[in-house]
């Protein structure tokens, strides 16, 4: 049997109409908010459930609440007559007005911020018109609050968890929970031991405004111009490749220049030790990548679906994502003792220490792509293409790693260095990693995938052997120095 139509079937769903009908005779009836026989239309300035006098209704019952709510800046600015100023109908609902613990419930802690804070302080409007801050909810949506509570979690503090509920006052009021002198015990509820750092610093930050942002902004702004002169830079380069060898292919193809013929030797490329890294590094990296941005972008098109799998999808996946960081860490620390402590690894790091000859080289292999040039440097074991990326990789696992232990320990870190210490280990972070997973597509994945001589894959990282046709156009000088050896 389906509700009643219209209020009465709101009634009934409701927190109210579920009380009275388990037998709750102190939950309010229809007449107790509208009254008996004196029943008005809202819109009337004499009824009971006019906005004016709706806290005056609710008191009757909720005494406390209404006490705490006249001491709040809604309160205050509803005795001063400002008519948007909010009442319990606005945040609770009306007929429909269901229990917090409710997920229906626009005041359960998943919707708070979004269906009752964000109704006016996102308001353009509003915040004009009563000369309030324009940036409050975007720069609480854009936080790690904002973005884990969008992200599905129910524990990550909200508006009311650092504000209050019913007794919200303006940060300059010494009651207010986000006075500075009150911040250590209200951030404390979370995390424990907090201190007078965590006070120190803004709380609302946008990084894209250059008053606001501060150092933020230029950290945004340095990486934003590191990100489009390095992967632009790396687009072109390939591009000018991927046309430098379709045009040599086609031109084999056409008889235009006699193909080589090599051997049908296999030269070992990767140790089984070394393919084990890669694999290590390259699973972890994914990981990583894919858990990191699902925070970043909780709504995307792809990430939707998976929070769709579980409730606990906000915990399962940072869990997965602090297992990925500790692997690629782990297998950073082995790679660094694989170096120092095998004759194999020290060779490599010999092998990819930068030289002149590599900038002679690049030199070079732009005049060939740009069809200037006759001739393609010679590589020896690793080109500058190699060292470029290693290197980039050395220094991303730095950084990546550093900021990414501050995020994770919060409590401590922000402890020593403070919150702004935080937002800048957060910023970095985040663009680290986008230049990070841009330079691993556009340039790694290209070399190994999509190049014309090695489409659809190299599979080096997995039998660790190359053949001697592939020695010879990428890596000419150590194929001279191995057939010299075996002389």
């Amino acid at each position: 049997m389906g509700y009643a139509p219209g209020f009465m079937g709101y009634y009934q769903k409701s927190v109210h109409g579920k009380a009275l009908a388990a037998g709750n005779q102190n939950a309010p009836s229809c007449s107790e908010c509208h009254g008996l026989h004196d029943s008005r239309k809202g819109s009337d300035p004499s009824s009971r459930t006019y906005k004016g006098k709706i806290v005056e209704t609710c008191a009757a019952c909720h005494r406390d609440i209404a006490i705490a709510y006249s001491g709040s800046v809604h309160g205050a600015a509803r005795k001063k007559g400002i008519a948007d100023s909010p009442t319990c109908t606005d945040c609770h609902g009306e007929h429909d007005i269901y229990a917090v613990t409710d997920p229906r419930s626009p005041v359960a802690p998943k919707n708070v911020s979004e269906q009752v804070c964000g109704k006016c302080h996102r308001s353009a409007e509003i915040n004009s018109k009563y000369g309030l801050a324009q940036d409050r909810f975007e720069s609480f949506a854009n936080s790690y609050h904002g973005l884990a509570v969008k992200a599905g979690s129910v524990e990550a503090a909200n508006c009311a968890s650092c504000h209050g509920i019913h007794d919200i006052r303006p940060s300059s009021d010494p009651a207010s929970t986000v006075n500075p002198a009150n911040l250590p015990k209200t951030c404390g509820r979370c995390h424990p031991g907090a201190n007078q750092n965590f006070a120190k610093g803004a709380v609302h930050v946008v990084i894209s405004n250059r008053a606001s942002g501060g150092i933020l902004y230029w950290i945004q702004a340095i990486y934003v111009c590191l990100i489009v002169v390095v992967i632009g830079g790396m687009a072109l380069h390939n591009f000018l490749d991927f046309l430098a060898r379709t045009r040599h292919r086609l031109a084999v193809r056409h008889g235009k220049i006699a193909e080589e013929h090599h051997g049908t030797g296999q030269y070992v490329r990767m140790s089984l030790a070394e393919r084990i890294q890669h694999a290590i590094l390259l699973g972890s990296f994914i990981l990583l990548a894919l858990t990191g941005f699902m925070l970043r972008f909780p709504d995307a098109w792809w990430v939707r679906p998976i929070r769709q799998l579980s409730e606990g999808f906000f915990a399962t996946r940072s869990l997965i994502h602090r297992i990925a960081g500790v692997a690629m860490i782990a297998i950073s620390i082995y790679h660094l003792l694989y170096l120092l402590f095998t004759r194999r690894g020290r060779k490599i790091g010999t092998d990819m220490l930068p030289r002149w000859k590599d900038l002679r080289d690049v030199w070079t292999n732009v005049r060939y792509l740009l069809g200037i040039g006759k001739q393609k440097p010679l590589f020896d074991r690793f080109g500058y293409q190699e060292k470029a990326e290693y290197w980039a990789l050395i220094w991303g696992v730095i950084v990546m790693a550093g900021t990414g232990i501050i995020l994770w320990f919060e409590n401590y870190f922000i402890g020593l260095f403070t919150k702004l210490g935080y937002d800048i280990s957060r910023t970095i972070h985040y663009y680290e990693a986008i230049l990070a997973t841009a330079s691993i597509v556009v340039w790694h994945f290209y070399f190994v995938i999509f190049n014309p001589d090695a489409y659809p894959m190299s599979t080096v990282w997995l039998t660790g052997k190359i053949s001697e046709k592939d020695m010879a156009e990428e890596h000419p000088l150590e194929l001279e120095k191995i057939k010299s050896e075996q002389l």
